[in-house]
């Protein structure tokens, strides 16, 4: 469990002058007693340029790399030895979207040395009681999708009623329609709705998408109820609103039909890239054409491949293991040449980026250098654009995970993190 190491600084901050602020103490004036950062001299080790580890000595001011010394030195950090990358980042979970998976998993990001994650179908009023207890030093930042749109009897509709009768409770279609989700059919339904969805001033919006080509024929099965999407047809309007507030659009997709029509739409990300084979469909469905990828890489349309989460589909379809994953790393090889961003998102709500990054690894597509640079700077200079992470660099946050050994070597080290630290707080196991 990684904790905020306070006593250790304590005699060290003890004479360090302190910031007053607003607030209240008992028997005081108004105000607020706030211990500083602590400096850090960060001496010696190898960092990650992108490309390789060199050896490099930092100090952290006030959250903030800097080769300058400072007057002041609180604590050294003796990293000799070590590998120090910046923390890892998941592009698309959902295990901190309520407030009982946000206390199970959120430490255990920051155990692995994961410090930043898009949880890709929250919603407002879900997450407002436990929002507060995330961001900032010592804790995982996340980018919230807190509007997900999909059709009054879509994904993940069928996952809410399924839950729910597995927990013995009634399974009422009413109690997620326009509350976990947003159901919308139609142009007017848009019209309606968008209003309330825009009010919370998203910064990233979710649709679902289910094999449009293909709608008409689910509508007349009804074991696809709860499972199926939102019309393509109204995308280009949900990209438009989404803009005018100043979110983005990402969407969930089942087969490379799907891709090509929501990147035509205008979205900004694809959050899969068909690590399932859909019933009614093979294999080839899930073949992207040269003709998408070119356009994604002219929209500058991002990709989250969360390869890891085929898992699922393969353990209940092992025959399809070659052909799904054949198909895979040929999608990912081209999207890749093509220059089409590509992110690092495990989708896995008990594992974590780390089993997207082996899966990756496994197709063979990637080096394991490409895989950290994915990981720990494209990912989360992405999530979150205005930020200065994912590098260590003058006047960038200073975050960093330290390991024994080389992981561009054997990526399994990650799962082994022996230091951590976030905007200069130093974090221990």
């Amino acid at each position: 469990m990684l904790r905020f190491i306070v006593p250790a600084l304590a005699m060290l901050l003890a004479s360090a002058p302190l910031a007053a602020e607003e607030g209240e103490i008992t028997g005081g004036p108004r105000v607020a007693v706030t211990l500083p950062k602590p400096t850090l001299s960060l001496e010696g080790g190898r960092w990650f340029d992108g490309q390789r580890f060199v050896e490099d000595s930092w100090y952290s001011v006030d959250g903030k790399l800097t080769r300058k010394r400072p007057p002041r030195i609180d604590v050294r950090v003796n990293l000799q030895g070590q590998y120090m990358i910046p923390p890892l980042a998941d592009a698309h979970n959902h295990n901190l979207q309520n407030a009982w998976s946000a206390s199970t998993f959120a430490e255990d990001y920051l155990r692995r040395g994961i410090f930043y994650s898009a949880q890709l179908a929250a919603n407002t009023e879900e997450i407002a009681g436990h929002r507060g207890l995330l961001g900032g030093p010592g804790r995982v930042d996340v980018l919230w999708a807190e509007a997900t749109l999909s059709s009054s009897d879509g994904h993940p509709l069928g996952l809410a009623l399924a839950g729910a009768k597995q927990a013995g409770m009634p399974a009422n279609p009413g109690d997620y329609i326009d509350k976990a989700f947003w159901a919308i059919d139609s142009l007017a339904d848009l019209d309606a709705k968008w209003p309330k969805i825009a009010e919370s001033r998203p910064k990233l919006v979710k649709v679902i998408v289910v094999d449009d080509a293909h709608a008409a024929a689910q509508r007349q099965d009804p074991s696809s109820y709860g499972l199926r999407g939102m019309s393509t047809a109204l995308l280009p309007q949900v990209v438009e609103r989404a803009r005018a507030v100043g979110a983005r659009v990402a969407a969930h997709v089942d087969s490379a039909d799907d891709i090509a029509r929501v990147v035509a739409a205008g979205v900004d990300i694809v959050a899969h890239l068909n690590t399932r084979i859909p019933a009614g469909l093979s294999v080839s469905d899930l073949r992207l054409s040269d003709a998408t990828i070119a356009e994604m890489k002219r929209r500058n349309t991002v990709m989250i491949p969360t390869v890891a989460v085929s898992r699922y589909y393969l353990m209940a379809h092992p025959e399809d293991r070659e052909a799904l994953m054949a198909v895979i790393a040929d999608n990912l090889a081209r999207l890749k040449s093509a220059g089409v961003p590509i992110l690092t998102g495990s989708d896995l709500f008990d594992g974590s980026v780390i089993d997207e990054i082996e899966a990756l690894d496994g197709t063979k597509v990637f080096s394991p250098a490409e895989l950290l640079r994915l990981a720990t700077t494209t990912t989360p200079q992405a999530i979150f654009p205005h930020r200065n992470i994912g590098n260590f660099s003058e006047g960038a946050e200073a975050s960093l995970v330290a390991y024994a050994t080389d992981p561009t070597r054997n990526l399994g080290v990650l799962r082994r993190p022996q230091i951590a630290i976030k905007q200069g707080e130093i974090l221990a196991r």
